[in-house]
């Protein structure tokens, strides 16, 4: 979907192409639970238990609901029926609700619905070929299925792709690095456990980001650069090292070690941040 190029509706010649435009159709539906009108939907009804040992929820007597019709896809370059055998609304944002039970061991009930509304703006990769009529149309073929995205969807995700292509050296150096202290490098000193240490890379690093990016959006200049890449670099750096290190200190492993374990995690961040942090921030800036 994102690596192919949209193409203009009078320049279709048939095969696996990408189209953008607004939707419309004749008939419309109504959702389930939101009551909202659409030309086609997902509704997902789940009911939600919590555990309590280890923190988690899970989805119980799922019930899916699904209504579509086929559309028409206009732009300045000309109007396109697409086909819909089936219907996939999985890249499209969602609207959800949860109602929380009062009652003791009364699950929760969630509500998860996507919808396809006229005039909405969407693109649409599928397979173009002709009718009986001579007129191309959108449709899936084989075992190629029909994607529904929006513009906003493949923007975003084309600037992740971007960030992680800036970043991915910096990956593979701290994977290195890690790898080197816990496997090869020698323990040539015992150092006694610092709980204040332990404090700090598990709390005090994540509170520190999240301070730093609160202040650095408050000001402007030089000041809000700074001060939010230290944010960025806190709050990566405890994301990353916080799995490892519950590991590691699980295992027993050499406080030598941990430290320097974590000190790699927090050089590498460090570098990615202060080196490609315009880049970055570019990245994600609306155009």
């Amino acid at each position: 979907m994102i690596k192919t190029a949209t193409t203009p509706i009078y320049e279709i010649a048939g095969g696996w192409i990408k189209i953008q435009g607004t939707v419309s159709a004749s008939k419309t539906f109504v959702t389930p639970h939101f009551k909202q009108e659409c030309i086609a939907y997902t509704y997902r009804k789940a009911d939600i238990s919590y555990d309590s040992e280890d923190n988690t929820e899970r989805e119980n007597s799922v019930t899916t609901e699904e209504e579509f019709q086929d559309f028409y896809l206009t732009n300045p370059t000309g109007k396109i029926k697409v086909i819909l055998h089936k219907i996939n609304l999985a890249l499209l944002s969602a609207k959800t609700d949860t109602l929380h039970s009062i009652k003791y061991a009364v699950d929760d009930i969630r509500y998860t619905e996507r919808t396809l509304k006229n005039g909405d703006l969407i693109s649409v990769l599928g397979y173009a070929n002709k009718n009986s009529n001579h007129q191309f149309e959108l449709s899936e073929q084989d075992n190629q299925p029909l994607l529904i995205a929006t513009p906003d969807f493949e923007d975003k995700t084309k600037k992740s792709f971007k960030v992680f292509k800036y970043l991915i050296p910096y990956f593979i150096l701290m994977y290195l690095a890690v790898n080197y202290f816990l496997f090869f490098a020698p323990v040539k000193q015992q150092i006694e456990k610092s709980t204040a240490f332990v404090l700090f890379i598990f709390f005090g690093m994540p509170i520190l980001g999240i301070l730093f990016s609160v202040i650095g959006t408050k000001i402007n200049g030089f000041g809000k650069v700074v001060l939010s890449g230290i944010g960025g670099t806190c709050f990566v750096t405890s994301l990353l090292s916080f799995p490892l290190l519950c590991l590691l200190f699980m295992t027993d492993t050499d406080y030598y070690l941990i430290e320097r374990v974590w000190a790699s995690i927090l050089l590498c961040t460090t570098l990615a941040f202060t080196i490609h942090y315009r880049k970055i921030e570019g990245a994600f800036d609306q155009d």
